[in-house]
């Protein structure tokens, strides 16, 4: 844009940037949410694909085995276990064959009991296994997808900054979202946190500076939730890479009741996520084009959580 725009223009492409940034947010988080999805049917995958590999052989080894029997009960024929019982002269001889032939008989049936199951087990585990093959390829096309829009929402973001003069970029790279104006620059007299809140507080002010970018949690870039996912990772805390299931993880606190660690949320449906550090501040990754700040806490705020 020249120079020379006029401050209407100015603030008509400032409205656009915020606009695009709430919608990157929530693209962002329906991509996180999609790539959690597809994570866990993976590690789902991981178990059946053992259990059915288990289930499987333990239906060979029956089969095998009741094979076997079977073999050797067709070598023998029944006829010579009649003979033995019949010629033995001695009545309790004969008993104890009768009775060695009972067991015999119901280890056989056992035995194909057994094998009935564990086909059974073995073609119940491979038929879940196949679903949850098909859910993946299912999450992977949808993941395709919301990654495509994710990108499309940077690149017009990329589009708009690239359209600002230079005062305009330094004034709206500096907002984040939820209504934050000029970043602050770091505090000296920021109130100390304590607890394993003072590492997260700590991690998330040593991130300042480094970029945004969507998915990223470290080490060289963040998005919000991946910030604050690490931040309280320092504390042995562990927090899913999503604004709005760290809100559902998160003890709710009140505006009075925040104190540096604590986590704000942003929008409806929530889609932003910062890190509280006192005195009004947050830190938070921003959007893209711009980088991890100290930031009042700004407007569109949701809720209040504590990690606990």
């Amino acid at each position: 844009m020249p120079a020379g725009a006029q401050p209407a223009s100015r603030q008509s492409l400032e409205q656009q940037l915020d606009r695009l940034n709430q919608e990157a947010d929530q693209l962002v988080e329906d991509y996180l949410e999609q790539k959690a999805a597809l994570d866990s049917i993976r590690k789902d995958i991981a178990g059946l694909r053992d259990r059915t590999s288990k289930a499987e052989k333990d239906y060979r080894g029956l089969q095998a085995a009741v094979s076997a029997q079977w073999t050797a009960a067709y070598v023998r024929g029944t006829g010579t276990d009649i003979a033995s019982l019949l010629g033995a002269g001695d009545p309790t001889v004969a008993l104890q064959r009768m009775q060695s032939l009972e067991l015999l008989a119901q280890r056989n049936e056992d035995m194909a009991v057994s094998l009935q199951a564990a086909r059974r087990s073995y073609d119940d585990s491979r038929s879940t296994l196949v679903g949850a093959e098909k859910r993946q390829a299912a999450e992977v096309a949808r993941l395709a997808a919301k990654t495509a829009k994710v990108k499309d929402a940077v690149r017009r973001t990329e589009a708009l900054l690239a359209r600002m003069n230079s005062a305009q970029r330094a004034r709206v790279v500096g907002s984040g979202s939820g209504g934050g104006s000029t970043p602050a620059a770091p505090l000296p007299n920021l109130p100390p946190a304590s607890g394993g809140a003072a590492k997260a507080v700590a991690y998330a002010k040593a991130q300042i500076g480094k970029p945004y970018a969507y998915g990223a949690a470290g080490p060289g870039s963040f998005d919000c939730s991946g910030l604050t996912m690490m931040a309280w990772a320092q504390a042995g805390v562990s927090l899913p890479h999503s604004s709005r299931d760290q809100y559902s993880v998160t003890r709710r606190v009140s505006r009075s009741e925040l104190r540096p660690g604590d986590l704000v949320f942003y929008y409806t449906p929530i889609s932003h996520v910062s890190i509280y550090v006192g005195s009004g501040m947050r830190v938070t990754a921003t959007h893209t084009g711009s980088t991890v700040k100290l930031q009042s806490l700004g407007t569109s705020i949701v809720g209040y959580g504590r990690p606990m």
